[in-house]
C-alpha cells in the first residue's frame, strides 16, 4: 500500500465506463491519482483507521465533466457579439477566469475552449495549469480559420486560398494550439455568413488538415449545413461541432449516408444543444437574444442527435457556453437532460460527458473514468444521476487531479481558516524584513 493515501466514500460510484453505479464504494486517492476503487465493506481489510477518509451519505461520486466546445471569453448575454467585439483583451481575460470558475463550480475539470482573440486563451489556459486561477483543465484552439467576412471572422483567423490557409494554419500551431478549429460553414453569430454554405474548398480544408495532423493535433470544424459538413468529412477532420443537417433556412433533413461515413471514419459530433436553450425560451417571450430567425427548434436538434447516435457517430457533450445566454453555471447540466430527452439514459449521457468526451479530446488515458491510474478528477453529487440526471446540479465538492478544488458552492481557492488567524498573521515578518 502507498503511503499519503486518502479515501472518499459515497453511497454509490459511477465509473464512466457505461457500467451501472457501484452501490456504496469508496475512492482512493494518492496524490493526484485514483489508487483503487472498492465496495465499502473492504474498506477495514484493506485500509486502517489512521488513513484520512471522507463520508458523502445521499450521494454519488461520477468522474469529473467534460465539456468538449466552449468559448470562455464570451459574454453568455442576450447578444454576446456585442462585447467579444467591443472589450479589450483584458477585459476577455478576466470574464474568462470567472467563466471558468463558473465551470469548475458546476463540475466541469476539463474545458476544450473553440474560439478566441490574440492568444487571450492561451494566457488563461497556462494560468489555470500553474494555478494562478481556479477552472477546469483547458485545451484550446486559439483563433478559429475561417475565409474573410466569414463565422467568427472578428476573432483574427481570417485566410482564403491554398497558401494563405496553410500559412494560417501553421501560424496558429506555433502559437501553442491544442486543436485545430475551422469554420467549414456560416454560422448564428455572424451577419452576412451563412450556415448553409461551405466556407472553404476542398483543397483548402485538406491543406489545413495536413498541417494539423503533421504537428499531431486533431481537427474540428464548425459545420452546420449539409454541405459543409461533407465536404469536412471527406479532407479528414476529426470532429464536427454542431452537425445540424441543415439543408435550407430553418429546414432540417437527416443524411444517412452522410451519418454513415461519420461513423465509419470514427468523427466525433457534438450538438451543442444547450448553446440554443435558454435564449430560445427568451427569444419565444419576445426577448431580444442573439438568435436568428428560423433558427431549426431544439426538439428538431435533439432528434438530429439521436439519428447520429444510432448510425453509430460516437456523440459527446459539447455546450457552446458563452453563446447567448449559454452560461458555464449550468451548459453541462442542461445538455446532459437535453441528450436524456433525445433518448439517451441518465448513464449513457454521463458517459457522453465523461470517458466519451475524453476519448474525444485524446485525453482517455488519463481522465474520463475512475479507474486506478487515472488523474482523480472526480464530483460528488448530492443525489443519484445515474437514475435522475438532473442530480449533476447538485455539486457537494469537485476534486481536480487529487485536490479539492470545490467545496460547499465555492471555488475551494477563496476558503479562509474561520477564525481568521490574526495572531499568526501579525507574528510573520514583515515583507520589508523578509527582503532585508
Amino acid at each position: 500500500m502507498q503511503s499519503g493515501i486518502h479515501i472518499v466514500v459515497a453511497d454509490r460510484v459511477f465509473d464512466g465506463t457505461g457500467r451501472a453505479a457501484a452501490g456504496k464504494s469508496y475512492v482512493a486517492i494518492e496524490k493526484n491519482r485514483i489508487y483503487e476503487t472498492g465496495p465499502v465493506e473492504a474498506l477495514a481489510a484493506r485500509y486502517p483507521d489512521s488513513v484520512p477518509r471522507e463520508e458523502f451519505p445521499g450521494c454519488t461520486i461520477i468522474p469529473g465533466l467534460i465539456d468538449t466546445h466552449v468559448h470562455l471569453t464570451f459574454s453568455a448575454g442576450p447578444v454576446p457579439l456585442q462585447q467579444i467585439q467591443s472589450d479589450s483583451d483584458s477585459a476577455l481575460l478576466l470574464r474568462g477566469a470567472s467563466n471558468a470558475r463558473s465551470a469548475l463550480q458546476a463540475g466541469v475539470t476539463t474545458i476544450r475552449d473553440l474560439g478566441s482573440r490574440n492568444g487571450v486563451m492561451f494566457e488563461l489556459r497556462d494560468a489555470i495549469a500553474s494555478g494562478i486561477v481556479p477552472g477546469p483543465r483547458v485545451l484550446c484552439s486559439g483563433r478559429p480559420i475561417t475565409c474573410p467576412c466569414g463565422h467568427l471572422h472578428f476573432l483574427g483567423g481570417v485566410a482564403q486560398g491554398v497558401e494563405a490557409v496553410t500559412k494560417l494554419a501553421c501560424e496558429i500551431v506555433e502559437e501553442g494550439a491544442d486543436v485545430m478549429k475551422i469554420i467549414a460553414t456560416g454560422g448564428n453569430m455572424t451577419a452576412g455568413s451563412d450556415p448553409l454554405q461551405a466556407q472553404f474548398s476542398h483543397e483548402e480544408l485538406t491543406a489545413m488538415v495536413r498541417v494539423a495532423k503533421d504537428a499531431g493535433l486533431p481537427v474540428t470544424v464548425h459545420a452546420r449545413g449539409v454541405v459543409g459538413m461533407r465536404a469536412s468529412v471527406a479532407a479528414g477532420v476529426d470532429g464536427i461541432e454542431h452537425a445540424r443537417m441543415e439543408v435550407a433556412p430553418g429546414e432540417w433533413r437527416f443524411d444517412d449516408d452522410l451519418a454513415r461515413e461519420m461513423a465509419d471514419r470514427g468523427i466525433v459530433a457534438a450538438p451543442t444543444m444547450a448553446a440554443s436553450f435558454r435564449a430560445m425560451q427568451c427569444q419565444a417571450a419576445g426577448i431580444k437574444v442573439g438568435v436568428r430567425a428560423g433558427a431549426i427548434p431544439v426538439k428538431v436538434r435533439q432528434e438530429n442527435a439521436r439519428r447520429l447516435r444510432e448510425s453509430g457517430v460516437p456523440v459527446v457533450t459539447g455546450t457552446d457556453a458563452g453563446a447567448a445566454l449559454a452560461r458555464f453555471e449550468e451548459a453541462i447540466n442542461l445538455e446532459l437532460e437535453l441528450l436524456v430527452g433525445a433518448g439517451w439514459t441518465p448513464i449513457e449521457a454521463l458517459q457522453a460527458g465523461t470517458l466519451g468526451a475524453a476519448r474525444a479530446l485524446r485525453l482517455d488515458k488519463e481522465v474520463g473514468s475512475l479507474e486506478a491510474g487515472k488523474l482523480a478528477d472526480m464530483a460528488i453529487v448530492r443525489g443519484d444521476p445515474t437514475r435522475d440526471i438532473s442530480d449533476t446540479r447538485q455539486i457537494e465538492r469537485v476534486f481536480q487531479g487529487g485536490r479539492c478544488v470545490v467545496g460547499g458552492g465555492y471555488a475551494t481557492v477563496d476558503a479562509r481558516p474561520h477564525p481568521w488567524p490574526l495572531d499568526e498573521i501579525a507574528e510573520r515578518p514583515s515583507l520589508m524584513e523578509s527582503l532585508a
